[in-house]
């Protein structure tokens, strides 16, 4: 059994992801489809567009302040079926095969951790586009050749074995959740691979844009820390933990909530 898992914080602009992975050629008993929301509230019409695929489900981590990915992932993993996972981007776009070459890259090369590269559309000329698969293809670009977010596919084993993503507040919202998970998968010693041809495609959207400063100093600070862990090879993660190291500068674990003081005093923390 496969589990697709894809996440949302309440604000995916459209659906599309849904509507590609419902077409997969791949047999639906073979596989399940789990949209998973930080929080408590998923919007009518995706309930049923999920609900219309007869795979599909839909999964609410009732989460409070900041959404973070890894947590709200973590626990959706936990609750799934499936012996290999699939991480696609909410906002993605596949082919209808996409999954069958998921299966055939999992059978042939074992304990396989995968990853698949995103090809990025530029602004449009107009944002009333339809998303076309066909379209994406002509008119997506690489220009990011190791987003660590666009999809991860591997066995619950390899996923469980370095405990997951990341749950820190250090890491909540965007940033680099998928880089900091794929440098632990590989200090573990999995077998890495980037697929050689082919493609998922990332439409344009309104929140594809540049991020302000203090995201930018704290993905800075997230970069520093993997850095770390990098060079501590039996690191695997302990949930809540920043590093061994950092975790006596840390009084019970609390931050303060806003971002510049939180990313400051980290900063302090990891230099010291």
């Amino acid at each position: 059994m496969i589990s697709v898992i894809t996440w949302d914080a309440g604000f995916r602009e459209s659906y599309h992801t849904v509507d590609y992975f419902s077409r997969q050629t791949l047999n639906r008993n073979q596989f399940e489809f789990i949209w998973a929301d930080y929080y408590s509230t998923i919007k009518p019409e995706l309930k049923e567009k999920i609900r219309a695929m007869g795979n599909g489900r839909t999964f609410c981590f009732n989460g409070e302040g900041r959404w973070h990915l890894g947590r709200c992932l973590n626990a959706a993993i936990r609750e799934c079926k499936g012996d290999l996972i699939v991480i696609p981007d909410g906002d993605i776009v596949v082919g209808e095969d996409f999954l069958e070459e998921v299966v055939r890259c999992h059978e042939k090369y074992q304990d396989l951790v995968l990853y698949f590269r995103r090809w990025d559309e530029l602004k449009p000329d107009t944002s009333t586009q339809k998303i076309d698969l066909s379209r994406l293809m002509n008119d997506c670009i690489l220009t990011n050749p190791t987003n660590y977010g666009g999809c991860l596919t591997l066995s619950k084993k390899a996923f469980n074995y370095v405990n997951g993503y990341e749950e820190h507040l250090l890491f909540s919202e965007a940033g680099a959740n998928g880089m900091e998970l794929y440098t632990r998968l590989k200090n573990a010693g999995f077998p890495i691979m980037w697929h050689p041809t082919y493609k998922i495609y990332h439409p344009w959207h309104d929140g594809t844009s540049p991020k302000d400063s203090e995201y930018l100093q704290q993905l800075d600070l997230q970069k520093l820390l993997i850095k770390n862990r990098d060079l501590n090879i039996d690191y695997l993660a302990d949930l809540n933990v920043i590093d061994i190291n950092a975790q006596a500068h840390i009084n019970n674990g609390s931050f303060p909530q806003n971002r510049v003081s939180f990313v400051q005093k980290l900063k302090k923390i990891l230099l010291d």
